[in-house]
């Protein structure tokens, strides 16, 4: 074996052993889509869905509205089919966060919170069941750093009634 192939395994095997690294790779967020159970839309009315997030403990995000404007905001993005309105997208309360060396709080969601989502149907929508697909960005951060921005697809199945 040559003194490049063994240093290059070496570096392989340093970063597949580093913890950080691992963490790294684990920074997806887990999201819940949830109707209310038993909730059917009808045509002309409104109702809600919400979006469990949960990320590891240690970590929190930037809330919808950082305080500092060059952080990266959580945001979610819903593109409702035909005959469906996003009326209102409603994030958690942020949480002040004060970090060691950094002047101002940050405006964080922690490990675990619920997006919800206002819904109205338009009058004259045929019934039936309808997906509606979403898309959440984010970027997760610990107390040392903060991970590349990641988007997590999504998906609420909503029945509508006539």
């Amino acid at each position: 074996m040559t003194s490049m192939t063994s240093i290059v395994l070496l570096v392989i095997t340093a970063f597949a052993a580093n913890p950080a690294s691992a963490q790294l790779r684990s920074m997806k967020a887990d999201v819940t889509p949830a109707v209310p159970e038993g909730q059917v839309f009808r045509a002309g009315a409104k109702g809600t869905v919400t979006l469990r997030v949960l990320l590891p403990q240690t970590v929190h995000v930037q809330s919808d509205k950082p305080l500092d404007k060059s952080l990266i905001p959580t945001a979610l993005t819903v593109e409702p089919p035909p005959g469906v309105k996003v009326d209102k997208i409603v994030y958690p309360a942020a949480s002040k966060l004060k970090q060691d060396g950094q002047t101002e709080p940050l405006a964080v969601f922690g490990h675990d919170f619920t997006i919800t989502v206002h819904l109205s149907v338009a009058a004259g929508t045929a019934a039936g069941e309808v997906s509606v697909p979403a898309r959440l960005r984010y970027q997760a951060c610990d107390e040392f750093m903060c991970y590349p921005p990641k988007n997590v697809d999504t998906k609420w199945a909503i029945r509508i009634a006539g």
